[in-house]
Parts: C-alpha cells; structure tokens; sequence
C-alpha cells in the first residue's frame, strides 16, 4: 500500500530538512483540446514508471479519475486539493506561485517526481525562468508586497529558496513536453485569432496581444520531446507534412507520434534532456542560421516539401517598401515605444544642407525619385480585414507557403539598431532590438571566445554586422520568389550611396543623421492595419 500523504499547516511552515533533495520535474504544454489532460491521466494511473509523481494541474475538475484508483483524497487546511492513488500518484491543484508549490511537495517524502500541467495559454519559457537563481531573488524583491499571513508565509519560503542558491537545487527542470494536435496543426498556422478571440477576453488580461500561432510555435521550438496527438484523424499526406513541419521547427526534440496521448510514460520523465542553453539555442529557424552560415547552399534539402533557408543583404531596408511589401499579406503586431511613436520630428536649421545635397545628386537618383513618386500614389489609410490580408498570403507567390520566418533586419531609418522579425503563419511581430555590435565597445561584449568568433564572421565592410539575416520555413516555399521581393525592398545603389554620406558625416550627431535618414526615407508614418493603429519605424 502506497504511503499516505499529509500536507497540514505544521508541515508547511517547517524548515526545509539540512538534506535538500532536488526533485525532478517534467513540464507539460498544449492547446486545450490537443490532448494534454488525456495525458495526464494516463500518467495518473500507468504502473509502468514506478515512481510516486505528483501531478499539478491547473484545473482538478477537468483530471477525470476512476474513484477506484483513488486512496486518499483529502483537503488541507491550506484548502489546497489533493487525489492520491493506489498506485502512490497523487493529483492536486496549483494554488498560487509554483514556487511554493514545489516547495511543500519537496517537503515530503511521498513524491518522487513532479508533472506540472501548464496552462493552455502559457508559454513554457516563463514557467522554465522559475527554476533560476534570478528568479527566485526577484520575487524576494517584491515580498514587500505580500499581506497577510500567507504573504508572510510565502516570503518565509522564498528567503529558504534563495539562501540554498534557488529553486533549481531543489527542483530540476528534467523535460518539457509540447501536446500537439495533428489534426489541427495547419489550421493554427493559418488563423488570425488572438488568444482573446478564441478563450475570451475575460480569460485573457487586455495587455496580452499574443496570437494562437506565436504560442503554438513557441511550445513547440521550446520542447525538449513533442507528442503529435490525434495522428489517427489525419491521412497518410497530412501525416508527413506535420512530423516534416515540426521537425523543421524543432529539429533537436524527440518526436512521439501518439493516439489518445498514449505513450511510453519513461519517455518523458528522467531523460536529462532539458537544459536552457539547449533551448536557447533549439529552435529550427536559430538551427538553420547557425547551419547555412558555414556553407553555401541552396536551401536545405526538401522532406515532404518543407524546407528552409536564409535570407541575407548587406544594405538596409527602405521603411515604405518595405510595409509596402508586407501590410497586406501579415497581420502586423509591432512593439513600440508609445513615446517615441508619438514623436515628431523636430524642424532642423541644418536641414537647408541636406535638401542641397539631395539637388546635388538629382541627376543620380532621378529614376529613385521616380520610383519614391509611384510609391507615394498608393495608399496605405484603408483598414485591412483579416481574412483579406490571410487570403493576400496565400495567394502570393513568395509567401503562401511560409508558416515561419525570424532573425533581424536592417532598416534605413534605424541605423545603429536592429529590428527584431517574428512571423508565424499568417501573424508578424516586428519590433526594436538592441544595437548593433559594431555600435558596442569591445569590452562590453560577451567573453566566451566562441561566441565572440561568432560576431566577428558577421562583420563585413564599413558598416560592420548591419545586415539583414533572416530564416524562412515553409511548405513548398519559392526561394527565388522570396528574394525578389525582399531584394526589391532594400536601398537602390543611389540611395545607398546618400544613406552612406548621411552617416559619414562627423558634423552631424546621431539624433541628426536618424531625423535626416527620416526625412530622406520617410520613415516614421502611420496607418491602421487590421483593427490596429500601429507606428512603422
């Protein structure tokens, strides 16, 4: 008979034992409905681990568990719901920060290992953070703001976490575990839900503008093992294009094809497999980087018709054609800074040079100039639908099979910071990123050798590492067609040449060669896309 557990209000203020044990722990991940709780319940009641885990779900009443399988089932005073089964599991309910959590179950010695469900809508890297040092010292900056007798408990627990050196010598992250929904796979790729769209806006706080594709893609890039669920509703085609998609996206993880979430439960518990500078580095499209910077190739080879590769320039973006290139085939999410955005620029008495430098070298950038004008005649006030813009993309003949694309871009207006892109399926995040290493003194860059060879291969010409790097992955993607219009979207030779004699001016401060850049590119504009009012920097 399984040892039975018992969690009281002494138990839980008792100091941790001279002996830490470090508890292992695997952390599980899914849409609803991709077969995450069927999962869990499976692991509840397998004999085939031995072990006594301790399952943390979010929900206790979504767990369905034959009440013959059930030993004890106990509330405790700290009102916190526990199931335990004959065969030693136990079941119970997260109640407030997984930190103390933890905490309480390491406390006993009834588990020996830990499942924690994440809820449907997080993303794995945040609940990965709780087991760093950092992170247990942050939220011992913030016990000031606990009240009452439970904050004053929780900052008790947090001081212990800290003093051992942090959750992680109590607690080791040992996999994380993406559920994915086979049958519904490409259909996420191709929606234009937000989370707010598709589990309600009262379950979601207003300050959450991620989409159902930027999530699906981060659980998945994140894994250490992918189980691909409901394989028996998809045909033998479908079936190779999601293990080839996934596979792409997540080349390092251990793929488990599974129907009704049955699987080999030792595949997921004990493997050792997690380590953060392995998801740091992982993910398929930083893979595909790091790969195709060392050898010149056309693309990696096909499987079931994804594909990847990378494209790169050695001149910057012109803002207009670029938007112009992308407004009306992606959803655009950009992060800005509301200050900066409303911004404008500020008259300049050095303008009068500019504007004499421009005349100067009318007869060299007529045909630009002329390509400025028909850009200008187009319109960018009209609201776009979703649906519109979706069916835009896959209509286009460079982006109706790209289901993702990342790395960094160059833009004209923006010349000592790069731009941060994120595309996944039909949404495109854009934002500002750091400078620029060229922009950074020497001593202020990272001092593993290898990671400094890395940043030294980028460097090329007067302008350093600017450039633009970004990996595309896609079903049957036209390479050629993706540089085109991507080709088309940067600075012609003229206008790369008045970029250059703007930024090798000395007279000019930074501020002024950015306003000059602005003018000149037209870089700072905005227009309503879909039902947002987004800043194009």
């Amino acid at each position: 008979m399984a040892p039975s557990l018992e969690i009281d209000s002494e138990a839980e203020t008792m100091a941790l034992p001279p002996k830490v044990r470090q508890l292992p722990v695997t952390l599980i991940s899914g849409f609803l409905g991709s077969g995450k709780t069927t999962l869990l319940e499976h692991i509840l009641k397998s004999t085939q681990h031995g072990l006594r885990i301790a399952v943390i779900v979010n929900d206790m009443s979504s767990i369905n568990i034959d009440a013959s399988l059930i030993h004890q089932h106990t509330v405790s005073p700290s009102k916190e719901k526990l199931i335990q089964l004959q065969n030693g599991c136990i079941c119970c309910t997260l109640r407030g920060d997984l930190l103390e959590e933890l905490v309480r179950l390491v406390r006993t010695d009834a588990v020996q290992y830990v499942i924690i469900e994440s809820m449907g809508i997080s993303e794995p890297m945040q609940v990965a953070e709780t087991f760093t040092t950092e992170f247990s010292a942050m939220m011992l900056q913030q016990e000031g703001t606990m009240d009452g007798d439970e904050g004053q408990e929780a900052s008790a627990i947090l001081k212990e976490i800290v003093e051992i050196g942090g959750l992680h010598k109590l607690a080791r992250l040992d996999t994380t575990v993406s559920v994915v929904d086979a049958f519904n796979l490409f259909h996420n790729f191709s929606t234009s839900e937000f989370l707010s769209d598709r589990y309600g806006k009262d379950n979601i706080i207003p300050e959450d503008e991620r989409t159902i594709t930027d999530l699906m893609v981060d659980q998945i890039e994140f894994a250490d093992v992918i189980i691909v669920n409901k394989m028996d509703l998809v045909d033998e085609a479908t079936k190779f294009r999601v293990l080839a998609l996934i596979t792409k996206l997540n080349p390092s993880a251990k793929v488990i094809e599974a129907r009704y979430s049955i699987v080999d439960v030792k595949s997921i518990i004990n493997t050792h497999l997690f380590t953060f500078e392995k998801a740091a580095t992982g993910a398929g499209w930083l893979r595909s980087l790091h790969e195709l910077t060392q050898m010149d190739i056309n693309g990696k080879p096909r499987w079931y018709g994804i594909s990847s590769f990378v494209y790169r320039a050695r001149r910057p973006f012109h803002p207009k054609r670029l938007f112009d290139l992308i407004h009306d085939k992606f959803i655009i999410i950009q992060n800005v800074d509301e200050a900066e955005a409303e911004t404008e620029p500020e008259e300049d008495d050095e303008m009068s040079d500019l504007e004499k430098m421009i005349e100067d070298d009318y007869d060299m950038i007529s045909s630009d100039m002329e390509m400025e004008d028909e850009l200008q005649k187009r319109t960018f006030e009209k609201e776009l639908d979703p649906k519109e813009i979706l069916q835009n993309k896959k209509v286009h003949p460079a982006f109706s099979g790209l289901l993702r694309s990342k790395g960094f871009f160059w833009l004209a207006t923006r010349p000592d910071q790069h731009g941060e892109w994120s595309q996944a399926g039909g949404m495109l995040t854009l934002q500002g990123g750091g400078p620029w290493f060229c922009k950074v003194p020497r001593e202020e860059w990272p001092v593993d050798s290898d990671v400094v060879k890395a940043i030294e291969a980028d460097f090329s010409g007067s302008w350093g590492d600017r450039w633009q790097e970004l990996v595309f992955i896609g079903e049957n993607i036209n390479q050629n067609a993706v540089y085109e219009v991507f080709d088309k979207a940067l600075l012609t030779s003229p206008e790369m040449r008045r970029w250059e004699r703007v930024m090798s001016n000395e007279k000019y401060t930074y501020e002024q060669k950015e306003d000059k850049l602005g003018v000149m590119f037209e870089g700072l504009f905005i227009v309503p896309v879909s039902a947002y009012q987004l800043t194009f920097l």
